[in-house]
């Protein structure tokens, strides 16, 4: 009696269902895990100024906000609480339209405070806003 392995051992194809049902679960756990929100971009001016050259907007009035490190704001030397911040810039508006938001930040705030912050500005009406 001889036995022939060879003829008894079927061999089966890889099945590609299970690779294909765990591409399908991924796709699927990222497109519900991320958002499709609407990204904006904040249009920021980077142009460096020359030493010693007039801006355009010189003749133009500004108004400057400045952001510390401690999570405090101040508006030309005041401290501010962020609402009331919104409040002086919409009455600064009333008195000048074109009024220039100018923000200075500390290296140490984060991205997201000055961020907000630029919104509550936009939100307020300013329709320059600068970072410095």
């Amino acid at each position: 009696m001889r036995l022939d392995l060879a003829r008894r051992v079927r061999r089966n194809p890889i099945s590609l269902t299970p690779l294909i049902d765990v591409v399908f679960i991924l796709l699927l756990f990222f497109m519900l895990a991320s958002h499709f929100d609407q990204w904006r971009a904040l249009a920021l001016d980077a142009r460096g100024a020359k030493v010693g050259a007039t801006a355009p907007s010189a003749a133009r009035a500004a108004m400057l906000v400045r952001l510390h490190a401690d999570a405090r704001l101040d508006l030309g030397g005041e401290p501010l609480t962020p609402p009331q911040l919104e409040r002086r810039v919409v009455e600064a508006l009333d008195r000048d339209p074109e009024l220039i938001v100018v923000i200075q930040s500390d290296p140490e705030v984060e991205l997201q405070t000055i961020v907000s912050t630029i919104d509550r500005l936009v939100a307020a009406g300013a329709p320059e806003v600068r970072l410095q």
